[in-house]
């Protein structure tokens, strides 16, 4: 217990120091930041808090102070939600023996850390542990002020580093008056002096007053944080109260006390009477595991003729399961192999017509395909000779159309000739030559008869006739 102690009483001791030096630093460059960037840049707060180096370290330090007893405050008014959920029971009428410490003690460790931490649960734990060493609670109510009077001594412990600070701020404060009188006694000019006296007390005042500010400043801080430290003080003084009660209501009248101080005798007899009733209580305890014994060796021997009539019985119902089981396995063996038989038979008659079904689609298959293939012949010569005739009429075409071509260029030469002729008989109509015209006619239609020859037969040579010609020509 003392060891666990001395490492709570370190680990509260570094968290006391470090965490409200981290949470004072950020509160003061906060502070400072809103100071030169924010809302308070005023020349009233500058002049008093940013004028002299040791205006920062005093601000700093009331940060310290604060942040260490704004922790001391939770602290405590956590504790405060922490007692009702402290307790040790209802005790039993009479009292309970000493060797109950140790239950109660179990059931304090089962709470949470900071529960078991507090005033409360460290005080109880404390008194428990020493009435189980001891193994009597005498002496309890000297015991409980004991512990009273620690624990008030470690409430003023924990209130050493806010003091500190608290001394030192003022003390910082007259520094910086000292400081700053020095420097303006320092930087007095006496040759200014003598020639212009109101401009050098005028340099000598404006030192005065920085270095006054700061005395003042660390005054003020330093009041605030005796005052806040006043009013946790006097909470933790009633929690303290409270606990007292709250231990007292706990312990007192749990167990039996026994005047030892007035009458010793008292307390002898009172051990021989545990001892008798504690002999007692181990006969009690010997005859009821006998009889419990004895009840287990019964309760076994009916377990175990149970356990040889239940076995007998599930022999005989397993074997007459068996022969049935094996009766009907049987009975299902020969349904399965007739069932098999008669579905391969039919397996096999719907193969057979499944096949005479493939056979006959296999030969009108074959046939279809014979038939496709005469066709396809068929129609390939019918499309050949097609193609062929289709040739030969394209030459056909071919030759009739040279000569159509002729046959038009040859009625072209016929319309000029003809026209010449026209002129011609009308120039011999009045001349009465027409004979002589006639046969020169028919000389120059012979010439051009002649001229086509290359014209099949098939086409009639063009002949003039002298009558049709002359009537013309009239």
């Amino acid at each position: 217990m003392s060891g666990s102690s001395d490492r709570n009483s370190l680990r509260n001791a570094i968290a006391g120091l470090g965490w409200p030096l981290i949470l004072g630093f950020a509160a003061s460059s906060l502070f400072y930041t809103l100071l030169f960037k924010g809302p308070f840049t005023s020349p009233l707060m500058r002049r008093y808090f940013a004028t002299h180096p040791v205006s920062y370290v005093a601000t700093t330090m009331f940060f310290v102070g604060m942040a260490t007893l704004i922790a001391k405050l939770i602290n405590v008014v956590a504790q405060y939600h922490s007692l009702d959920s402290i307790s040790l029971g209802e005790p039993a009428p009479g009292g309970t023996g000493v060797s109950h410490c140790q239950k109660l003690l179990s059931q304090l460790q089962q709470l949470p850390q900071r529960t078991r931490e507090s005033y409360l649960g460290m005080r109880l734990s404390n008194i428990l542990e020493l009435i189980r060493r001891k193994g009597t609670a005498d002496g309890l109510d000297e015991d409980l002020k004991y512990l009273s009077d620690l624990d008030q001594g470690r409430q003023q412990e924990s209130y050493a580093f806010a003091r500190i600070i608290i001394w030192a701020t003022p003390m910082l404060g007259f520094l910086g008056t000292v400081i700053g009188i020095t420097q303006a006694l320092g930087n007095l000019d006496p040759v200014e002096l003598a020639n212009s006296i109101q401009t050098a007390m005028q340099k000598l005042l404006d030192g005065l007053y920085v270095a006054f500010d700061t005395t003042a400043l660390a005054l003020s801080l330093s009041i605030v944080l005796m005052f806040v430290q006043f009013l946790i003080d006097q909470i933790e003084s009633q929690l303290l109260s409270k606990v007292d009660d709250r231990t007292n209501q706990e312990l007192l009248g749990r167990f039996p006390q026994w005047g030892t101080q007035t009458d010793p005798y008292v307390a002898s007899v009172q051990k021989m009477c545990q001892e008798v009733i504690q002999t007692s209580e181990q006969l009690v305890a010997q005859q009821t595991t006998l009889w419990q014994d004895t009840v287990n060796a019964a309760h076994q021997q009916w377990s175990q003729l149970g356990q040889a009539s239940l076995t007998q019985a599930e022999q005989a119902l397993s074997a007459a399961l068996n022969s049935s089981l094996q009766q009907h396995a049987h009975a299902l063996a020969e349904q399965s192999d007739a069932a098999s038989i008669s579905a391969t038979q039919r397996w096999d008659q719907a193969q057979n017509h499944l096949l005479e079904q493939l056979s006959l689609l296999l030969n009108q298959q074959r046939e279809l395909a014979a038939e496709h293939r005469v066709d396809a012949n068929r129609w390939r010569a019918t499309l050949s000779e097609s193609a062929i005739a289709t040739q030969q009429q394209q030459v056909e075409l071919n030759k009739h159309g040279e000569l159509l071509a002729r046959a038009i260029d040859a009625s072209q030469d016929i319309r000029q000739l003809e026209a010449a002729l026209n002129d011609n008989l009308r120039s011999l109509a009045g001349a009465q030559h027409f004979e002589a015209t006639v046969n020169s006619l028919s000389a120059a239609i012979h010439l051009l008869n002649t001229r086509l020859g290359s014209i099949p037969e098939a086409n009639p040579p063009l002949e003039l006739d002298p009558t049709d010609s002359q009537d013309r020509a009239a």
